[in-house]
């Protein structure tokens, strides 16, 4: 009859482990064949999964109002994913922080066991033989307490640690908006010099037009030639090609801005003109002054601080954690018809208790432990604090020097924008006057075509330029602001 049990239950596991190792095949059948689950295809396309056909959401804005770039950083603030992402891991960076100084406090668990035993056997002789049937059952219940006393400031030391990374990971959730106001600045700028690009290449078509009506009259009065006629066309032509190209280059900016809010491209946005750029460099502070105000707050300079902070916390919970710790154990049972030694569980860390028959019990201890030998562990993890420290160092010293190289190339980069921004203007002043002047002395049949189409070119260059060094400077002064740790809201 045993036999019979003992091959019915090995048979059973048997299939058990046999069924375990019959793993499905789920990868692709060749190399150079396309997969597709549970069908033959003879393409590269994967499966559709309704499922995932979700468009994505658009934030909840007036989409008939004039957004301003307050307006839009605010929105970008709001929806981008890099701001949550950032604020996500701030919030977890606290909750570690918050892991570690509850490591003061003891740890209280309870332990509640219940079961039963049956055994069958057989007691034999030479001359004769018994069969013995034992079954019976048993609780166990156990409250322990446990409580580190003191440990040399090792938790001490774990807590600051953990502040300090939570401070790098706040300084991030910063460092994250002022990114983020500095790409929609630029993206707005960018448009708003696309959109200006626009109306100059609209105006150049209208004057081309204009070109082609007086050679057009001058040939039909007889003054005018058909070249001249046709040189005309070619121009209207370039011009409206140049239109063209400039409606698609202010579609892709239009995008590109959309993308640096962090919202859904299918948003139609109504955006209201840039103000002009009221930029001067007549109270410039000298770049000492500057730089050092940048390496006091800059938030990648401030994160590698408090880095290297962490890191000196940590040698130090390296060393405490050589010393001896001071305990306190507690515990409290009650049992019914059992007898162990020690109590099963999930973890290591279960109480030890000696416990026959039926009874309670309760006990208080205070014990001492001290690190004798763990194979150079401990020294190895204090060589790798100190490291870390000597890394920190190092990185904190890259950082300034970054810092610093930035602050100085923004600085160069906006006085020299705002010096092109005041020659191009002056050259848009020249080209116009050149432009009308020609344009004028051609209707009343002096000049050529040829001087018009000249004068006409260079003032769209020139007005294109004057778009772009307006569009460079306000751009440099938000780059300028970024480097110094100082775009903490829309530029002015």
């Amino acid at each position: 009859m045993q036999r019979a049990e003992f091959l019915a239950v090995a048979a059973v596991l048997a299939m058990l482990a046999g069924g375990a190792s019959a793993a499905p095949e789920l990868a692709p059948p060749r190399h150079d064949k396309p997969w597709y689950p549970g069908a033959s295809v003879q393409d590269f396309t994967l499966p559709p999964r309704p499922a995932l056909a979700e468009l994505p959401t658009t934030p909840a804005i007036d989409l008939a109002h004039r957004h301003t770039l307050p307006e839009l950083i605010d929105i970008a603030q709001r929806s981008h994913p890099a701001t949550r992402i950032a604020w996500i891991d701030a919030r977890n960076a606290s909750t570690a922080a918050g892991i570690a100084h509850n490591s003061w406090l003891p740890r209280l668990s309870a332990t509640v066991l219940a079961g039963a035993q049956h055994r069958r056997g057989d007691i034999g002789g030479r001359f004769l033989s018994v069969e013995t049937e034992r079954s019976g059952h048993a609780s166990i219940g156990v409250l322990s307490l446990q409580w580190l006393l003191f440990d040399f400031g090792e938790r001490a030391a774990l807590g600051e640690a953990a502040e300090q990374a939570a401070m790098v990971s706040n300084i991030g959730f910063t460092a994250a908006h002022q990114q983020i106001i500095e790409a929609v600045s630029l993206a707005y700028y960018a448009h708003g010099a696309a959109r200006a690009r626009v109306e100059v290449a609209q105006r150049a078509l209208a004057n081309s037009g204009q070109v082609l009506d007086a050679a057009q009259a001058r040939h039909a009065q007889g003054i005018g030639t058909v070249l001249e006629v046709a040189q005309a066309r070619q121009g209207q032509a370039q011009a409206r090609l140049a239109s063209v190209q400039a409606q698609g280059r202010e579609r892709d900016s239009y995008h590109a801005l959309i993308a640096a809010m962090g919202i859904s491209p299918l948003t139609p946005l109504q955006l209201a003109e840039a103000p002009a750029p009221r930029l001067s460099l007549a109270d410039e502070a000298p770049v000492e002054r500057i730089v050092a105000e940048a390496l006091a707050r800059r938030p990648d300079v401030q994160a590698a601080h408090a880095a290297l902070q962490a890191s000196h916390a940590g040698a130090r919970a390296a060393e405490a954690a050589r010393m001896p710790k001071v305990f306190l154990a507690a515990s409290a049972s009650r049992s019914g018809g059992a007898s162990v030694a020690a109590l099963p569980g999930l973890s290591q860390d279960g109480p030890t208790l000696n416990l026959a028959g039926s009874g309670s019990g309760a006990g208080v201890f205070v014990g001492v432990t001290v690190p004798l030998f763990d194979g150079d562990t401990r020294a190895s993890a204090q060589r790798q604090a100190q490291l870390r420290i000597e890394a920190a160092e190092a990185r904190l010293d890259r950082v300034r020097q970054q810092a610093v190289l930035q602050v100085v190339v923004a600085q160069d980069a906006l006085r020299s924008a705002l010096a092109a921004y005041e020659a191009a203007e002056a050259l848009r002043s020249t080209a116009a006057t050149t432009h009308d002047a020609t344009a004028e002395a051609y209707r009343q049949g002096v000049g050529t075509v040829t001087a018009v189409t000249l004068a006409q070119t260079q003032l769209l260059e020139a007005r294109q330029v004057l778009v772009d060094a307006r569009a460079a400077a306000q751009s440099a002064a938000v780059s300028l602001a970024l480097a110094t740790g100082g775009l903490g809201a829309a530029p002015p």
